[in-house]
């Protein structure tokens, strides 16, 4: 299996993924209690200066943890972050050359769009998810299936506005990916307890589902 549809597999089969900016050793400790519940992927900011550390330093300490690359704004910093293992690239806005770039090295590039447009843009340029960002001030779950009916095949990742409470119904619209914020971070307790909370919901939901 190619290298890229590798990741974006493994990234769907997960679903789940937790947004840390912040010091390597913050961002090890959230990791580390996501991990204990059975969130398994991690998207690292790049809005802070020492995030190419923290995502080695994650990678070295929990290797079985994926490793993805948020906010990256230009080649440059998308191929520092290729190297540094990052098994997904996400962006707020879609970029030619940051796709052209996760191309060349087979990882799969999320960049965020805001209408029909720009979601044929980045499908026709190799994107492997369309990041709905953010996901509640969009319209949330109504705004997703709006622009899913004239794109069913659309890959969706969910970043921002997903909670515990409303994860089913990013499910339920057809989310591949959600990205949660201050659910899982904070308290170390609280992001294990929302973790296994999350990925229970998730084995319900395909459970259901069969």
């Amino acid at each position: 299996m190619l290298q890229k549809n590798f990741y974006v597999r493994q990234i769907s089969d997960l679903n789940i993924m937790t947004v840390v900016r912040d010091t390597p050793a913050e961002t090890l400790r959230i990791a580390k209690a996501c991990f204990k519940g059975g969130v398994k992927a991690i998207e690292i900011s790049f809005t802070v200066p020492t995030a190419l550390e923290a995502m080695k330093l994650v990678k070295k300490e929990i290797p079985e943890m994926v490793i993805c690359a948020g906010t990256v704004l230009d080649t440059a910093t998308a191929r520092l972050a290729i190297m540094g293992g990052a098994e997904l690239i996400l962006s707020p806005a879609f970029d030619l050359e940051v796709a052209q770039i996760c191309n060349l090295y087979q990882v799969p590039y999320a960049p965020g769009c805001n209408s029909v447009s720009e979601i044929t843009t980045a499908l026709k340029n190799g994107a492997s998810f369309i990041k709905v960002f953010p996901g509640s001030s969009m319209g949330g779950v109504k705004e997703i299936k709006t622009i899913s009916t004239p794109i069913p095949y659309m890959p969706i990742l969910i970043s921002g506005g997903a909670s515990v409470k409303n994860y089913r119904d990013f499910l339920s619209a057809g989310a591949d990916c959600v990205c949660f914020g201050s659910a899982l971070t904070g308290d170390s307790e609280k992001i294990t307890d929302n973790a296994v909370q999350l990925t229970k919901t998730l084995a319900d939901f395909r459970s259901e589902k069969r």
